[in-house]
């Protein structure tokens, strides 16, 4: 019987070709998306599942509550929050961090600008990293020992054993005000060998040292700040604890460690400002990464966007199965009716249609299983990422996607299964055809749903990438291009001024700015501000730079006057008033206008200061965060961030300079530099794949929705030729009868918007919501992706609409 069934199947789907290919396609390209997002999926919820014993270890994350400001979220924690969670509270079993540190690493004369991982001794036995020389115990038993990642042993030592080999690391200590610069050579011993990370990880480590090392050079002050994030912090807690216990014992020890009276003036309990939050490890990446992450982040809303998309195009390519299938009934009622004269049961029609849909969903998805091995590359490319399908660790995924394949033939064929076995043999043998009871409904409905889906996708496509394209093109505030940043934190202050006048001396080299922060870098520093005799504190950024750093930046100036290094009172003097310039956003926020902000005097904590200007509000954090008010001034005690503005020409020559005049400076120290503008396109990163891949999947949504159209269509104008040649009969025209056949397809397509467009604009609006500069959600955006799936209809329509329009009305008649 089952052979019979394979049979009849298999001869069914040969003889009716094109409805074969329109499903069999259809459901290939379907089937390959959903294994390509189960892979991408897969991929997401994998971080860091690898690393053993992770279940009960958490990360500290803090939230800071500045008055006036925004809540800001971050991953990084201050260094001595670990260690006091270790000492004071019970359900806390052990704990660890890593910071990273740039360091200059010297082999055998050859300098590397390193970013180092240091950690505390016990990291490789809380986190158990993969060692493949070495013992999670042993590995920084000693404070002079350092561990490698292969890629980074084969770059210092190529194929040589490099157990007990030793390293130099470079690096440069100064003062509180950057005086008296000591460089520090130390060097350590390799004790141990990594395995180089997957990239389903949230962690990045080439290099880790202990933080007993000489090589970590952070002072006692920074260890006991509270108020300072320095790197990641982990706690493993004891099996059954409850987190939420555990951060409400934290924050009573924040609040009698953190005296904001004093160190900020503001009078709010500590654990008001510095919130502290527990995130499971395992949970990171997808969670709380977005926060100031070693990796690139994910998101549950991206997974779930994903995962709902892939179910989607799944279901437009079962709809067309559908479609096409009950659309087919009529013709082989035939056929049907015979086999019920002849004894068949209802129950084995059934069986032999869904039988076929099952076969033809098979097929597709070992089509569709060898698109995913070819392309797989591709998509990896496209990513950003290295997914592998290996068939024999994956034997649960592809058994899954079988069972999938599986159902969603039974799915498909259910309904058609149902409707061809339930022909009456009498009228269908008289007729040769058979009349189905709401299946002209039921297909309208799935056209329907198939053209909401991909315009839906549509108008997500035209928005995400409408609105980085906006973010792209705003207006910043300052100039960014042809700007390169220099980190100079290891020179001293003289050191800094003598290197920027160096730079100064080449014509490619227009001007060059210190500061402590540059844009785009994420590095805030915050301090009160208030009015004199006022009881109501303000949070102000706060940054510190030389006079040239407006005109580098192109700032624009709406009042009073910038600062001069020929004016005394210009320059921060410890415990003195002095001169300050702030943004209009920062004088909004004393509640001045702009131009009666100037010469007012306010309390810096609590140093008096007056403004001398007011500059234009730059988005120095991006498109995505608000303009925050901004206090600017001259502290040369402080400005390791050296700005240069060079010319487009010979910018190779200029950066070739940039270097050798650092050697002069610094010849133990490699320089770490790189461009103001590959800050900025970092931000967009995460934001263009997301456009990338609604573009694709809409394309791919639209495709397979249109090839149901037209095997619809084809059918439908096939039906209705003995109507068309009546019509020709009585003078209606081609154009009469092509645009009948186009308005049948074109109502779905307008009930599919009505559909689609609540549904992304509830997604949309919340999307926009991360950025703080963001496109008005248009309604031009939603009737352009109607309008293109209307005209697409129209398209694939309107090949079977004019064949059928000019067809000879004689032939029409005799059809039947």
């Amino acid at each position: 019987m089952i052979k019979n069934y394979l049979v009849t199947a298999l001869r069914n789907l040969a003889k009716h070709r094109l409805n074969s290919f329109i499903n069999i396609g259809g459901l290939t390209v379907g089937f390959a998306c959903a294994i390509f997002i189960a892979l991408f999926v897969r991929e997401e919820l994998s971080y860091d599942r690898w690393i053993p014993d992770t279940e009960n270890l958490y990360r500290v994350e803090i939230t800071f509550n500045n008055p006036g400001e925004p809540p800001t979220r971050s991953s990084l924690a201050p260094f001595p929050i670990p260690q006091a969670m270790l000492q004071k509270i019970p359900e806390v079993r052990s704990m660890t961090r890593l910071m990273p540190e740039s360091m200059t690493a010297i082999v055998e004369n050859r300098q590397f600008s390193e970013t180092v991982g240091v950690v505390d001794p016990n990291f490789l036995q809380l986190i158990k990293l993969p060692l493949l020389r070495g013992s999670p115990a042993g590995a920084f038993e000693r404070p002079d020992s350092a561990v490698l990642s292969e890629s980074t042993s084969r770059k210092y030592f190529g194929n040589e054993d490099p157990m007990g080999r030793t390293i130099m690391f470079s690096g440069r200590s100064c003062g509180t005000v950057q005086q008296n610069c000591v460089t520090h050579e130390h060097t350590l011993v390799v004790t141990g060998i990594m395995r180089d990370l997957p990239r389903n990880t949230q962690l990045t480590a080439e290099i880790l040292i202990p933080n007993t090392s000489a090589a970590f050079e952070m002072s006692q002050f920074e260890r006991a700040n509270w108020l300072w994030i320095v790197g990641w912090g982990y706690v493993a807690l004891a099996p059954g604890s409850d987190p939420a216990v555990v951060v409400a014992k934290l924050k009573t020890i924040i609040d009698r460690s953190v005296d904001l009276k004093k160190l900020s003036n503001l009078n709010m309990l500590g654990s008001a400002l510095v919130v502290p939050h527990l995130t499971r490890f395992r949970d990171d990446h997808l969670s709380t990464d977005q926060y100031g992450s070693m990796t690139a982040p994910g998101s549950w809303t991206t997974v779930y966007g994903f995962t709902a998309i892939g179910v989607l195009i799944l279901l437009v390519a079962c709809f067309n199965f559908t479609n096409l299938s009950t659309a087919r009934a009529a013709l082989r009622a035939r056929e049907i009716s015979l086999r019920k004269v002849m004894g068949a049961t209802r129950g084995q029609l059934v069986v032999q249609f869904l039988t076929e849909s099952i076969l033809t969903a098979l097929l597709s998805f070992t089509l569709a299983s060898a698109l995913v091995e070819i392309l797989l590359p591709a998509f990896n490319s496209f990513l950003g990422k290295t997914i592998e399908l290996h068939y024999q660790d994956d034997w649960p995924l592809i058994l899954a996607s079988v069972a999938i394949a599986v159902f969603a033939g039974i799915l498909s064929g259910i309904y058609p299964a149902l409707i061809l076995s339930g022909f009456r043999p009498a009228a269908a043998l008289r007729t040769n055809s058979a009349t189905l009871s709401g299946s002209a409904l039921f297909r309208t409905s799935l056209v329907v749903l198939q053209f909401a889906v991909s315009i839906g996708l549509g108008i997500a496509a035209l928005v995400v990438f409408a609105q980085i394209s906006f973010a792209r093109n705003i207006d910043l505030g300052f100039k960014r291009d042809g700007v390169v940043l220099v980190d100079a934190e290891n020179l001293s202050n003289s050191a800094v001024k003598s290197f920027a006048d160096a730079l100064r001396a080449n014509p490619q080299i227009t001007d060059v700015a210190l500061s402590n922060a540059a844009p785009l870098d994420g590095n805030t520093i915050t301090s009160d501000v208030h009015m004199p005799g006022g009881t109501t504190t303000e949070t102000f950024r706060v940054v510190s730079t030389s006079p040239s750093y407006v005109h580098l930046y192109g700032i624009r100036l709406v009042a009073g006057r910038v600062l001069s290094e020929a004016r005394g009172e210009d320059t921060r003097q410890i415990g003195k008033s002095y001169n300050v310039l702030i943004n209009a956003a920062g004088a909004r926020r004393l509640g001045y206008s702009v131009a009666d902000a100037i010469g007012k005097t306010v309390i810096l904590h609590t140093t008096r200061v007056t403004i001398v200007g007011v500059l234009a509000d730059i988005k120095m954090d991006g498109p995505k965060q608000q303009v925050a008010a901004t206090l600017y001034r001259y502290a040369p005690s402080f400005l390791p961030v050296v700005s240069i503005r060079t010319r487009e020409s010979r910018l190779p020559e200029t950066l070739s300079f940039v270097d050798r005049t650092w050697r002069q400076f610094a010849s133990t120290i490699a320089i770490d530099r790189h461009f103001l503008n590959d800050d900025f396109q970092k931000q967009f990163q995460s934001d263009e794949k997301q456009g990338r891949i609604f573009g694709f999947f809409v394309g791919i949504a639209i495709f397979i929705a249109c090839l149901g159209l037209f095997g619809l269509s084809a059918f439908t104008a096939t039906r209705r030729t003995k109507e068309i040649g009546i019509r020709k009969v009585f003078g209606a025209r081609i154009r009469d009868i092509a645009l009948l056949l186009l308005l049948q397809f074109s109502i779905p397509v307008l009930i599919a918007n009505l559909i689609a467009w609540p549904f992304a604009w509830y997604y949309l609006h919340d999307w926009l919501e991360g950025y703080a500069y963001r496109i008005p959600l248009s309604p031009a955006y939603f009737l352009a992706a109607g309008a293109a799936a209307l005209v697409i209809a129209w398209a694939t329509v309107f090949v079977h609409a004019r064949r059928v329009a000019n067809a000879n009305p004689i032939h029409a008649l005799r059809y039947e």
